[in-house]
Parts: C-alpha cells; structure tokens; sequence
C-alpha cells in the first residue's frame, strides 16, 4: 500500500509474533502469499494490496491513518549500500584460493580487503577494485561477475 510507512510494518511483525502466528497463518488469513507478508514485514509496504494492508490492520486493530507517511516508502532493498572494494592482487590473504573443474579462483573478503571504505587494500596496499575488471558491473559477493562471467581476480603469473 502506498502512503504507509515502515513502522506499520514493523508493529505487523511484533503483533503477528506476540500472537504466535506464522507468516503462513497469517498470509492465508489475509488472502496473499507468504513470500508477500516476508517482505511487508521487511519495511516495503507495497508488496501488499491496499485490501490485504486494510484486512491486517482490522485483523490487528490498528489504524491505518496513524502510520501514514509524508513520501511514499521505499523498499529497504533500494537502500544505497556503500560498496567495499576488492583486491586485484591474487596473493594477497584476503584473497582465498579454490579450484572448480580444473581452474583456480579467488573468492575475495571485500570486509577484510576495505574496512574502512579506502581505496587501497588493507593487507597488501594494492588500489582496490570497486566494479568488474571486465565489464564494469558493480561488484557483489562472490568470485565471479554475475553480468559477464569473468573471475574477478586473474591469477598472477
């Protein structure tokens, strides 16, 4: 529903908890999906219909108006993120080597590489990488660029 804000859904997931029911219960009670309430009780109030929202706040005697918000809310999976770098430098320990079918990669610690949110590794001084080496797709967890496919640290030579 658009309008309410995260401090309804908040309050949804203490009521629903204090009264022991599942998201399950609850979401067959209400007419949606359980993935559905998950995500409401998240913070993002538009995964659910305007009817759903109304049918919660009865179920729970709450007053809708009371958790209005000025600007419409966001998902709390749009929330900037900041982005930690990676080392490019293959020998360095914040690096883990493994092998998959025959071939060596590197799974960086981007926490251990960039604490602090530098611009240099932590560990080796190397200047961190922020994107794909290839691409330039913005990194994420992981070894492998999930845009390209490339490793994203090449094994020196």
């Amino acid at each position: 529903m658009k309008g309410i804000n995260s401090e309804f859904c908040a309050r949804v997931r203490q009521l629903r908890r204090d009264n022991g029911i599942s998201q399950s219960e609850l979401a067959s009670a209400i007419g949606c999906k359980q993935s559905a309430i998950s995500m409401f009780e998240k913070g993002d109030p538009t995964k659910l219909s305007d009817d759903a929202v109304e049918r919660l706040a009865e179920r729970f005697s709450l007053k809708i108006e009371n958790y209005r918000s000025e600007k419409p809310a966001l998902p709390a999976r749009q929330a900037p993120m900041p982005s930690r770098g990676f080392c490019p430098n293959s020998a360095c320990p914040t690096n883990k080597a493994y092998e998959v079918e025959g071939h060596v990669l590197y799974l960086p610690d981007r926490l251990r590489a960039d604490p602090a949110g530098g611009k240099f590794c932590a560990f080796c001084g190397e200047v961190l990488e922020r994107r794909c080496t290839n691409c330039g797709a913005p990194v994420h967890d992981g070894a492998i660029c999930s845009f390209c496919a490339s490793p994203y640290i090449v094994a020196d030579c």
